[in-house]
């Protein structure tokens, strides 16, 4: 019986080697982190919110004032404030009631 010889390989360029070898790794990490579906994310906290009523003289200035916290720019939370509640503080009337987050 003869043995069959093995056949030998040498590698001509490491660097392309190597290149190819990473670019490998990181399809088959991103391949089972999509599978598994460990690539996505979820909010550790969940938004919560005050409800207030709107009372006549009340404008989005004031509020914003009242309920951001210390250093939070007064403009940034009447924007949110408008945001979260999808409208204008043009449309603020009395007996409306508006969401306003807690982490102002």
């Amino acid at each position: 019986m003869k043995a069959q010889r093995r056949r030998k390989y040498r590698i001509a360029s490491k660097f392309r080697f190597i290149t190819t070898m990473m670019i490998l790794f990181t399809l088959l990490i991103t391949g089972l982190n999509a599978v598994t579906g460990s690539d996505t994310s979820t909010a550790l906290t969940k938004s919560q919110y005050t409800q207030v009523k709107v009372v006549s003289g009340d404008t989005l200035w004031d509020l914003a004032n009242q309920y951001k916290s210390d250093g939070t720019d007064t403009r940034k939370a009447v924007y949110e404030i408008c945001r979260i509640n999808e409208i204008d503080a043009s449309d603020m009337k009395p007996d409306m009631v508006i969401l306003i987050p807690e982490n102002l």
